[in-house]
């Protein structure tokens, strides 16, 4: 079952924008310490990678149907990468509490995330899926 979908479109420059103007603070505000390290990895830092963690969490939001409200923080929302490179959600806090809230009794939520990104802009798409517990006795 379909329990939400979340899509968000952003310009890499704008992120550029609010990170010289912001820095460490815009940085330590909306990211996890792992997407920090990521970033700094990949450039210095890698706009185009703060870009896409950023749409990312807003699609996310988007899909929970709640936006950054209620309670919920940028850092309670990170994408990581798996081991073949895939990004993934992984929520904490208060975003994880309120989609446990949400679920239909004996159900399991999954979340997928999609990014894709161009010279000036990054796309995130996410869905949050909803299966049945199996219960093998």
């Amino acid at each position: 079952m379909l329990l939400g979908i979340g899509n968000d479109i952003v310009s890499i420059k704008r992120i550029e924008r609010a990170y010289n103007k912001f820095g460490k603070r815009f940085e330590e505000r909306i990211y996890t310490s792992e997407e920090r390290k990521l970033v700094w990895k990949r450039g210095s830092p890698c706009y185009k990678t703060l870009s896409n963690r950023w749409a990312a969490k807003e699609a996310f939001v988007k899909a929970l149907g709640i936006g950054f409200s209620k309670g919920v923080f940028w850092r309670d929302i990170s994408i990581i990468n798996n081991s073949i490179g895939k990004p993934c959600l992984v929520i904490n806090g208060f975003a994880k509490k309120y989609l446990q809230s949400i679920l239909p009794l004996n159900t399991r939520s999954y979340l997928h995330v999609s990014i894709s990104d161009e010279k000036d802009f990054v796309n995130a798409f996410v869905i949050i899926e909803v299966r049945d517990l199996v219960n093998i006795n």
